[in-house]
């Protein structure tokens, strides 16, 4: 009498099946943050909440840094881990200066150029912006010798660099989409240079400190906002605030981290250029926003890049 062997998906194909649905995950945070956002920083008048970006920024900072050093801290007591040696703290002084160097990048400069510029654009025209940053995630990595270099990868980036200089403009030149593509730079470098590390000591570890040394860089401008903000937002801002504290920082920076660690950079960024068909629904159903001829052709040079790469 033979025997029937149950059908099992293949570790490796399971595994790869999670990296891309925790993808998917953070694009869906990341395309409902550019119009929750949007709303919560719009004035009064206009239905918003009419809170300061710096303040918004600086609570993403200090709520990220608050659970990521919790889950950090509890996870090493669980694990019972040693105290550490000379040469393990030497070790971890460097690598510290280099956390450092990528909280800049990842949440400092990304956080306060994204949420100032949402401030004065549009959340579609934020989110095109940021689907060129598969390209110049790419860019960059050939040019610091991550990924070698493919003739590909200067066809996508003429590509998205023309859709970038639509949304943006040339003689007038719209600030608030200006200070999103100069995030989307600032981002791609994070992806590039924080893979190596996330390797070495794990998502959660990674993500407590990011954000410590993050909000202690942005303390000097956010911090004097947020304490004026506090005792003026309504329970409807707190819902807001704790949504975006909770799903697109959080979740979104711990999946993207983990994905990042299990992937490649390239990989990961390609999964951005989701986000306008994401954005573009929330903002048409939550507050009736079209989309204008200009923005969908400089969107489609922005994806034509993507493809390419």
């Amino acid at each position: 009498m033979s025997s029937v062997r149950p059908q099992t998906t293949p570790p490796g194909r399971f595994y790869a099946l999670k990296t891309h649905l925790a993808l998917l995950a953070v694009q869906l945070a990341f395309g409902s943050q550019a119009v929750e956002a949007k709303v919560v920083m719009s004035p009064r008048i206009e239905g918003g909440e009419g809170l300061d970006p710096a303040a918004l920024a600086m609570a993403r900072m200090l709520g990220g840094a608050v659970v990521f050093q919790l889950v950090h801290w509890l996870g090493r007591a669980i694990a019972r881990k040693a105290p550490a040696s000379s040469d393990e703290l030497d070790r971890g002084f460097r690598l510290h200066a280099r956390i450092l160097a990528l909280s800049f990048l990842g949440v400092a400069a990304n956080q306060a150029l994204f949420l100032a510029g949402l401030r004065l654009t549009t959340p579609f025209g934020v989110a095109l912006l940021g689907a060129a940053i598969p390209v110049v995630t790419a860019a960059l990595a050939v040019l610091f010798r991550v990924e070698p270099f493919r003739a590909h990868t200067a066809i996508g980036l003429a590509l998205a660099l023309g859709g970038v200089l639509g949304i943006t403009g040339i003689g007038q030149v719209d600030k608030g989409a200006l200070l999103v593509a100069i995030n989307c730079v600032a981002y791609s470098a994070y992806i590039v240079f924080s893979r190596k590390t996330i390797r070495g000591m794990g998502a959660i570890a990674f993500m407590a400190w990011v954000f410590t040394y993050g909000a202690v860089l942005f303390a000097p401008l956010g911090a004097r906002p947020l304490l004026a903000a506090i005792p003026t937002l309504t329970p409807r801002g707190w819902m807001f605030l704790a949504y975006i504290l909770a799903v697109p920082t959080v979740c979104a920076y711990l999946l993207n981290a983990w994905a990042l660690g299990r992937s490649g950079p390239v990989l990961v960024t390609v999964y951005i250029y989701t986000q306008p068909v994401i954005t573009a629904v929330i903002a048409w159903v939550q507050l009736g926003h079209g989309v204008a001829l200009r923005t969908l052709v400089a969107g489609a040079f922005i994806l034509g890049g993507v493809a390419v790469v």
